[in-house]
């Protein structure tokens, strides 16, 4: 059973989805690992038979480096169940898709050891993976995310990412749309003055440019940026995400050299399915970590200005 309840005092979205709390998990506590082989890895090569048959494979089952196939304990359903009517509150099944891509067959391997032949292929197999779902009626929004490490929420250590088809709009990107009025985008405006100061700007290719944004809420955030406007990650062109590929093969050693064991999220952010947004990638490292005052207002303390998180990614670039 998965649920979708609207907060009527703020907007937001929460998911109820029984079936996450029958998930595997690898960890102890947020840093130490289990003692398990490769063989309880339902992503390990090998293993194929742990986990339900794939949309993709690129390969024999001893021999592939991508897989994608449905998530076992979905956050949301497939299919459409009922739920009790209320008279007061908003609620809605929360119906939609949730597909895990594997980019390794090898346990140990993290993302920012691929090579960047491999990088640019999981980026063009995600996007088919999106242009596949956008086309279902259950769908209204795409988020493509991979969490690295147990402190960024991680549960299975072999390296994944996780592409969700929700039936609504979160209210973070209801309100990032919101500043689309007319081709005016405010994204856009944003890049060009951040170009103009550079006091944010970490590197830049000729398709992409990485800052720390301005309210960073994160330690070390980044945020990596299309230069084009682009209104969904379906509208990337292949010689872009080439170039994504590439900037993000550089900066992820350094994200990594944060601190021994860091955590981080890598969180594809786009707008309604159909709609105009600026598409781009945030970079979440997990240092620190929120308490009450986080939760308790919706703010973020955040120990390093962003000026200074960009200065120490340049001296490591």
């Amino acid at each position: 059973m998965s649920e979708l309840r609207k907060n009527p005092f703020t907007g937001e979205w929460t998911h109820y989805a029984e079936n996450r709390k029958n998930r595997p998990y690898e960890f102890l506590h947020k840093i130490e690992v289990k003692n398990n082989s490769n063989e309880d890895c339902p992503f390990c090569g090998g293993n194929e038979n742990k986990t339900t048959a794939p949309f993709y494979q690129d390969g024999t089952d001893d021999l592939w480096t991508i897989r994608v196939f449905p998530n076992m304990f979905p956050a949301v359903c497939e299919e459409e169940k009922a739920i009790c009517e209320n008279s007061f509150y908003q609620q809605l099944p929360c119906q939609g898709l949730h597909e895990v891509l594997v980019d390794t067959p090898n346990h140990e391997e993290t993302i920012d050891q691929f090579s960047l032949e491999h990088l640019s292929k999981v980026f063009v197999i995600l996007q088919r993976r999106y242009n596949e779902m956008i086309v279902s009626k259950k769908v209204k929004y795409i988020q493509i995310f991979k969490n690295c490490g147990p402190s960024a929420g991680m549960s299975i250590r072999h390296s994944h990412w996780q592409i969700v088809g929700m039936p609504v709009l979160p209210q973070r990107e209801v309100i990032m749309q919101g500043y689309m009025q007319n081709g005016d985008c405010l994204f856009c405006k944003m890049l060009a003055f951040e170009k103009e100061q550079q006091n944010r700007v970490v590197v830049e290719n000729q398709d992409f440019v990485v800052i720390t944004p301005y309210a960073s809420r994160f330690p070390y955030e980044l945020w990596i940026c299309p230069k084009r406007h682009i209104a969904s990650f379906a509208h990337v062109t292949a010689g872009e995400l080439e170039a994504l590929s590439v900037i993000i093969k550089e900066i992820l050693p350094k994200v990594s050299s944060l601190r021994k064991d860091v955590g981080y999220n890598i969180c594809m952010i786009d707008g309604e399915v159909g709609g105009d947004f600026h598409w781009h990638v945030e970079i979440l490292p997990r240092i620190g970590g929120f308490a009450g005052f986080e939760y308790a207002t919706g703010s973020y303390i955040n120990s390093i200005l962003p000026e200074q998180a960009a200065e120490y990614y340049r001296k490591k670039i």
